[in-house]
């Protein structure tokens, strides 16, 4: 059996600066698999934004991943996927539980390496920091309106609208309903009525 890898190399043009447009991003990636012998094809994704990890072509590769025609998802710059950290870490657990390897190139991140796999995890704990420090400062700000105002600010009354995009984007990254609770919980965003999240939440924002 051939151990080469099928690698899908994600390219996103959404800018015309040069230093990252396609063509750059193209040759980075073929350098790479000629240095690694990948078995490389291209997915193209154009002028999307990088904060919203439901765009059809990354779907695309991601379905192909998850199926197992391919075992390998690359990029040659961290925001040509996302420009969150915080997804990007939802992406490398999905990749681990559903067997495929990420690799981008400008990060040093290669999970078909230990220590490329070493690199995401620490990309992960950074995530991991700035979802409590984001829970920190909502924390923080509540209690300061809460004592110049007297008004109680945790049990809003309407979910945040950049709270529905965030969920949506970590399902569409692949993140289970009880993953997306807990990273939730963790940064201390409020639900709807300002409890705690669990899956069955997470499952009624989405199925609005």
């Amino acid at each position: 059996m051939s151990s080469t890898k099928n690698v899908i190399g994600y390219v996103r043009v959404s800018t015309s600066k040069q230093d990252i447009g396609p063509e750059v991003q193209i040759a980075a990636l073929n350098a790479e698999a000629r240095a690694k012998g990948w078995n490389l094809t291209i997915y193209r994704e154009e002028a999307a934004s990088a904060k919203n990890m439901s765009r059809p072509v990354l779907q695309a590769a991601l379905a192909e991943l998850k199926a197992g025609r391919a075992q390998v998802l690359a990029v040659s710059k961290l925001d040509r996927l996302s420009r969150s950290v915080v997804d990007f870490a939802g992406l490398l657990e999905t990749s681990t539980r559903q067997g495929w390897a990420l690799v981008c190139l400008d990060l040093g991140v290669d999970t078909t390496t230990i220590t490329g796999a070493a690199m995401a995890q620490v990309t992960c704990t950074f995530a991991e920091m700035e979802r409590k420090r984001i829970g920190e400062r909502t924390r923080e700000g509540m209690a300061k309106i809460k004592a110049t105002t007297g008004k109680h600010m945790g049990r809003p009354s309407k979910l945040d609208p950049s709270t529905v995009e965030r969920i949506r984007s970590m399902k569409a990254s692949g993140g289970t309903l009880a993953g997306i609770a807990r990273a939730l919980n963790d940064d201390g965003t409020p639900t709807a009525t300002g409890k705690t999240w669990h899956a069955s939440t997470v499952r009624q924002v989405l199925s609005r």
